[in-house]
């Protein structure tokens, strides 16, 4: 995490290299928009903030890039028949995502370990059940994990997002999960592992849109829609999906969840993405620091898109991750802290069954408007979440 806070400060203290010569495009908020009036907004179609209609199932699958030799556990989440309502009610433990040893081991011990108040204990998915049969084809967002976490580090956001029939793959990245920082050999964040992720992302994309691949659930198979697929990362995921989205015109949308697109290289600028993005921004994150954040605000404003920032007080880097807490690389953002706005103050992080919640409801009403096609999708997230920790500022 050191040399990604550093790349934020240096990249953030000289300037985006998108606007060299310091222009800022126009910021508008709901007020600069015309749209102060809520009742001036687009309805949403759904309520985004709650569960959607479809129960939610989800089940690993090994895909294997032979090209790179790569082999990456990939969680996959999709709305399910009926029929598995009951069982994605009950939900399944957070243990239940490592079934194997060493890992299921490992992860066991760490749960029995950590500060149960952060983590999220239970699923609300059923594990493998058959996937709902309408309609044929879903949209489908890839996501891309923190440094050094799982794929199931935003999974009550992927549940959002399947409850609304909208699929998400989640891949480990290998040499850079939980397991890998746990046993000494992870891969550093930086501009040449950034390169292995951004290939994983899009390899599993080309994965799901195989509609023979033998290695998806015959069920699966041909359930994913190609011109209704985005990407979405949190922190080294974030630059992650930036780098995808601006290489791989397959991605109509984005998210990033505490981290800026750009800082790690990649050859681009946030002026270079064309794709529109949330940015979902911790207030309060000591991980990439104040200088991260400002980096955000930047791209949102230079982005080369439509872009919209959420920002969430009292949130540090990992309060919208399910395995907050987990291990103590994970603790900023769980429990007590030290605001970074206010350097010295000691506070308690938000709440983080809210903050997942807000998270969730920002990434289901973002890709509603981008993937649903919803004209009111963005309204929810104008209007500001119920807990009312958010404040939202749109660029069209």
């Amino acid at each position: 995490m050191i040399r990604l806070l550093l790349a934020f400060c240096l990249l953030a203290a000289c300037g985006s290299p998108a606007d060299p010569d310091g222009g800022v495009a126009r910021d508008a908020g709901l007020a600069d928009a015309g749209l102060a009036d809520a009742g001036a907004l687009p309805e949403p179609a759904m309520d985004y903030f709650a569960r959607g209609p479809h129960p939610v199932g989800n089940v690993r699958v090994l895909l294997t890039d032979a090209t790179r030799g790569r082999a990456l556990p990939t969680e996959l989440w999709y709305p399910a028949a009926e029929a598995a309502r009951d069982d994605a009610e009950r939900g399944q433990p957070l243990g239940a995502f490592e079934m194997e040893p060493p890992r299921a081991d490992t992860l066991a011990g760490l749960i029995a370990d950590a500060d149960s108040t952060c983590l999220r204990a239970t699923t609300r998915s059923a594990p493998a059940p058959e996937p709902a049969a309408s309609p044929d084809r879903w949209p489908v967002v890839v996501f891309s994990h923190c440094h050094v976490c799982t794929r199931f580090d935003l999974a009550q956001v992927a549940e959002r997002l399947a409850s609304f029939g909208i699929a998400v793959a989640a891949p480990d990245h290998e040499e850079n999960t939980l397991w890998d920082h746990l046993d000494g050999s992870a891969a550093e964040v930086g501009s040449e592992f950034l390169e292995v992720r951004v290939a994983d992302v899009r390899f599993v994309l080309d994965a799901l849109l195989d509609d023979g691949l033998e290695a998806l659930p015959e069920a699966l198979r041909g359930r994913f829609d190609p011109e209704r697929a985005a990407v979405m990362g949190h922190s080294f995921g974030a630059a992650t999906a930036g780098i995808a989205a601006a290489r791989d015109a397959r991605f109509r949308a984005g998210i990033a969840v505490a981290a800026p697109l750009t800082a790690l290289g990649g050859g681009v600028t946030a002026g270079d993405i064309t794709t529109p993005f949330a940015f979902v921004l911790a207030m309060e994150d000591n991980s990439i620091t104040e200088a991260g954040n400002r980096l955000i605000r930047n791209e949102h404003r230079r982005l080369g898109a439509p872009s919209l920032l959420v920002e969430v007080e009292d949130a540090g880097h990992w309060s919208f991750s399910d395995h907050a807490g987990l291990v103590d690389l994970f603790a900023a953002g769980c429990g007590e802290g030290e605001r970074q706005t206010s350097p010295g103050e000691a506070f308690t992080y938000l709440d983080n069954a809210t903050a997942r919640d807000v998270a969730a409801g920002v990434a289901a009403a973002f890709f509603g408007r981008h993937l649903l096609d919803d004209p009111g999708g963005l309204t929810p997230i104008l209007r500001g979440h119920p807990s009312g920790v958010t404040t939202a500022s749109l660029r069209e």
